[in-house]
């Protein structure tokens, strides 16, 4: 590295020219984002776009069965991705912070879709046919969580190492460039097969220097340091720090609040770590600039590249494929009724999930399993309906002690006399084993008496809150079926505005407007940025910029307009609220109270 350009490195908070850069690329993604040529580039700018502006990405990868998963999990302090070892991970899934929780999946083509965070194992792991449907359209998933963690770093979940002939391994390499750092999860007492060796020095052939996690220390009996040792005698030279960590120790430490174990697990030096990389804002603003410098060659490709394809004749065989995909099921209809399919069942699971309540017990029960049913309403209804039903139980169980125990004074006491027990008893009746019976039984109704006083508490709440709760969740119902339909009218409408940008698009095929603009846009907005701003851009690169846009913007796009094709109709119609009836909550207070029986009375003796 030049004196010159470390100064910039130095120099980049400073000046913060990022940010600067960012602004411009917003506009030239905009421009086009309207033509479908390009699509694939424009989706990488807005990546490029995106990144710069998040957290710094961290990725974990390494082959199946390492424990990726559970070691995310314990750095969010909770088990949110699913990790079964009989089911892999099966999409890329970028962890995000937001204070409102759910999944945005971001499919091939460009288009996003958002669920609820409830169906996550749907996308990461499920195995069933809608799923494997969608996963064949799906690009990568956005999980947006509530995390400390995730304030300061986002955090890939990957797909696993696919390995190959030869020793070769392999992974993707757009992926690979969103990140700012990655980490290799080793399996404690595994070592690394020599296609896991190959492709870490491949890595390092690629400037990425990825740092070593040694996962499930707890299962190989202090051995970890020769494990480690072993392991760098081999391959130390291509990567950067390591740590070694127990997943599963962090996870059972946080379930029991054991201090010693989490320090025994050392998951925190591992969080440590990653905020001591990422803290390092010259080398994010160096990686957005070398990723920006390879995207405009490849923007270079792409537009020198579209008069050989013969604009108009692709053109309309762009628009051609499309309806047939429409209209015949394929491709882009499977892709659509996987989802509609989808949104189908979470409403009427939804409109029908009171349906069977007619108990307080039941209403519980729904509220433990759904997640849209909560808010602070609703929560401490639940925490009194809870004790109300606990303090229930215990009574029942003391009156059962009671009836038990007064059974036995009975047979003791004819045994004893020959006669039926009555009360009050005369005094010769009485002896020590019978005197202690009684107190016994009178212990256990004064038990009862106090349990009854805690049920007529919280009855009362429950039974005055009813109405209020009731109307609450029913609206909550209401509000997740209208999200459920709109994010349906959503799909559709996003596919109609598709085949009116595709006909556009036909119709102006011969004049280009957008890529002309954005090659005029890059002459005069980026080109002089990338050339005088303080970024950290090598000399040489400079040069090698100014070609590139060069060639950019020598490309004349002059096309005669093709006639555009007529739209049909891209997706049926479905109501859904015309489909699914919907079961509103309405419980009386005979639903609500529970039966018990009487007090006992107390023996007087």
């Amino acid at each position: 590295m030049t004196e010159r350009f470390s100064e910039q490195l130095n120099n980049t908070d400073e000046h913060n020219p990022l940010e600067q850069l960012i602004e411009r690329l917003k506009p030239l993604h905009s421009i086009l984002s309207r033509n479908s040529y390009v699509k694939d580039t424009t989706n990488r700018l807005k990546q490029i776009i995106d990144d710069a502006i998040s957290q710094p990405i961290v990725l974990l990868i390494g082959k199946e069965r390492v424990g990726k998963t559970t070691l995310i999990n314990s750095l969010l302090g909770r088990n949110l991705l699913e990790d079964r070892l009989s089911e892999p991970t099966r999409t890329n899934t970028f962890l995000k912070y937001s204070n409102e929780e759910y999944i945005k999946a971001v499919f091939l083509n460009g288009m996003e879709v958002t669920f609820d965070i409830a169906n996550l194992s749907l996308f990461t792991i499920s195995n069933t046919e809608s799923a494997q449907i969608i996963r064949k359209h799906l690009d990568y998933l956005e999980v947006y969580i509530t995390s400390e963690l995730l304030k300061k770093v986002t955090i890939v979940d990957s797909v696993a190492l696919e390995t190959g002939e030869n020793n070769t391994a392999y992974f993707s390499p757009a992926l690979l460039q969103r990140c700012n750092e990655v980490f290799w999860v080793l399996q404690a007492g595994s070592p690394a097969t020599k296609a896991e060796v190959n492709f870490i020095e491949k890595l390092n052939k690629m400037g990425v220097t990825a740092h070593l996690v040694v996962n499930g220390i707890d299962q190989v009996d202090g051995e970890v340091e020769a494990f480690l040792d072993m392991e760098k005698e081999r391959y130390g030279y291509f990567i950067g720090e390591d740590v070694p960590v127990s997943a599963l120790q962090a996870q059972e430490a946080r379930n029991t609040n054991s201090t010693q174990l989490l320090i025994d697990s050392r998951i925190t030096q591992l969080s440590q770590l990653m905020f001591q990389l990422i803290d390092n804002k010259q080398k994010k603003t160096r990686n957005i600039a070398e990723r920006l410098i390879q995207w405009l060659e490849r923007l270079r490709v792409e537009i020198n590249t579209i008069p050989a394809r013969e604009p108009y004749v692709s053109a309309y065989e762009y628009v051609i494929q499309h309806q047939r995909d429409f209209n015949s099921g394929t491709a882009q209809l499977q892709q659509d009724k996987a989802l509609i399919d989808s949104l189908d069942k979470q409403y009427e699971s939804v409109s029908k999930v009171f349906k069977e309540v007619q108990t307080l017990f039941q209403l519980l029960q729904t509220l433990e399993s759904d997640s849209y049913l909560r808010d602070p309403i609703i929560d401490m209804y639940e925490e009194m309906a809870v004790l109300y039903q606990k303090n229930v139980r215990d009574y029942r169980k003391l009156h059962v002690e009671y009836s038990m125990e007064y059974g036995q004074l009975e047979k003791y006491f004819k045994k004893q006399t020959g006669m039926s027990l009555t009360f009050p008893l005369e005094e010769s009746e009485l002896t020590p084993l019978l005197s202690e019976r009684i107190q016994t039984l009178n212990k256990i109704q004064i038990n009862c008496e106090q349990k009854l006083v805690f049920i007529k508490k919280y009855e009362q709440v429950v039974l005055e809150k009813l109405d209020t709760v009731q109307s609450r969740l029913n609206e909550l119902v209401e509000n997740r079926l209208s999200s459920i339909h709109n994010q349906l009218n959503e799909l559709e409408a996003q596919r109609i505005r598709e085949r009116f940008y595709m006909t556009a698009s036909v119709n102006k095929l011969a004049e280009f407007n957008c890529i002309a603009e954005a090659q005029r846009f890059i002459k005069d907005a980026i080109e002089p940025l990338l050339l005088e701003r303080v970024l950290p851009i090598k000399e040489q690169e400079k040069m090698q910029i100014q070609q590139t846009i060069e060639r950019i913007v020598t490309v004349d796009f002059m096309f005669e307009t093709p006639i555009a094709a007529e739209a049909d109709e891209i997706l049926a119609p479905l109501n859904l609220k015309e489909k699914h009836q919907l079961f509103e909550l309405r419980l009386t207070e005979e639903d609500i109270v529970s039966d018990i029986p009487e007090l006992p009375e107390k023996i007087e003796f």
